[in-house]
């Protein structure tokens, strides 16, 4: 069983809980500090009500709600709460995995004994986050990933779902094939074209039409997408080492213009440390290095592949520095920066050298450290000069 967690407007309910003073309001959390010069990075459900979505304009979300409330993101906040989730869901199984900042997935199978059964886990976990963090999420629990998934947006927010083959055609009726993750507007149109409008309808739809209207891969996917008998590769957690991602990366805006290449280089090895801890928990290592930093007049994007992969942060930082020095005239104020490692391969070749093994030895250790009594426990000296004291 797979146990799906969706924070409700994570975001927003986050600047709610540190503000008092915007709860029950409606609340924008825009990209950039411009009011209205930056995108909806989140809303609240009080402002989602008016029909202001994410990635709306925010000139276009003030006319519809000109009464809201405005907020710049805090992605390092953000970060930093979602680390703390991510911690208290290692409380109640060993494979947690990251789905996305405000998502998680949990492997439940073999905890009915400790915590018992799944939708008593669901309650518990609820209870705890909320406690926590006073935070509100949705969770689904199913025995694909796909389906946890579905659950968390079926009655949401502060949903609890537990799909199974007993209660699926019910819980399927009327809702549309839109909520699957997956199937995306084209899709959507498509299966339209045949009249299939809803998960039930997609459900009974036979395989060979599927495939004959989609091709194999794409068909026997919506064959299977709705199914709880199959053993689905896609997305099942931690215990699954099938599938890479494609990238790993980190971004921050800063709360304001740096003019100093010394702090910005502190930010970019703060990023460089977060992508190669995901990296070494992903057991996967990446050969290509891309940068991004964004000043007010233009924004500067390289990347550089190196034959020798790499999931140690100091050598992330390293490529990264080198791919800066490519940047040509003079230092312009940086106001947004980001880190990405991509080409990524499986961590299997162990260290034959001295040196390889040690250092392999000391990121294990760090790892351990800041696993149990927290993040940047240990940390570069470097970041004494961004970290909060």
């Amino acid at each position: 069983m797979i146990m799906h967690i969706d924070m409700d407007a994570f975001f927003a309910s986050i600047e709610q809980q540190i503000n008092p003073c915007l709860k029950g309001k409606p609340v924008i959390v825009g990209s950039r500090d411009k009011k209205y010069r930056t995108v909806v990075a989140a809303a609240s459900y009080e402002a989602k009500a008016y029909g202001i979505t994410s990635g709306m304009p925010s000139h276009e979300a003030f006319k519809i709600c000109p009464h809201a409330e405005f907020v710049a993101c805090d992605c390092a906040r953000y970060t930093y709460v979602s680390h703390g989730i991510f911690n208290l869901l290692e409380e109640f199984s060993p494979f947690v995995d990251h789905a996305t900042i405000d998502e998680f997935d949990l492997d439940i199978r073999g905890l009915e004994p400790i915590f018992g059964p799944p939708l008593e886990l669901g309650k518990t976990i609820k209870k705890r986050i909320r406690e926590a963090f006073g935070l509100g999420c949705s969770i689904g629990i199913a025995p694909t990933w796909i389906l946890a998934k579905l659950g968390t947006k079926i009655r949401k927010p502060d949903g609890l779902v537990l799909i199974n083959e007993a209660n699926s055609d019910a819980l399927f009726h009327g809702l549309p094939v839109e909520k699957i993750c997956g199937i995306g507007p084209a899709l959507t149109a498509c299966l339209a074209g045949m009249g299939i409008l809803t998960c039930d309808q997609l459900k009974t739809a036979p395989e060979d039409i599927l495939v004959a209207n989609f091709g194999q891969t794409v068909g026997h996917w919506l064959y299977q997408a709705l199914r709880t008998d199959e053993n689905l590769t896609y997305r099942k957690g931690k215990t699954d080492t099938t599938e890479l991602p494609k990238s790993i990366g980190h971004s921050y805006t800063l709360p304001a213009e740096i003019y100093d290449q010394n702090i910005v280089f502190s930010w970019l090895r703060m990023l460089s440390e977060m992508v190669a801890q995901r990296a070494r928990k992903n057991n996967c290592l990446g050969k290509t290095i891309s940068l991004w930093i964004n000043s007010r007049n233009e924004s500067f994007i390289r990347q550089k592949t190196s034959s020798i992969p790499t999931n140690d942060g100091w050598e992330i930082f390293m490529r990264s520095k080198a791919i800066f020095g490519q940047k040509k005239g003079i230092f312009r104020p940086a106001r947004a920066l980001g880190v990405t490692l991509s080409s990524l391969v499986f961590d299997e070749t162990p260290p034959l050298l001295f040196e390889q093994k040690r250092r392999e030895a000391l990121l294990m250790a760090q790892d351990k450290i800041n696993a149990k009594y927290g993040d940047w426990t240990i940390s570069p000296a470097v970041l004494a000069r961004i970290l909060p004291k």
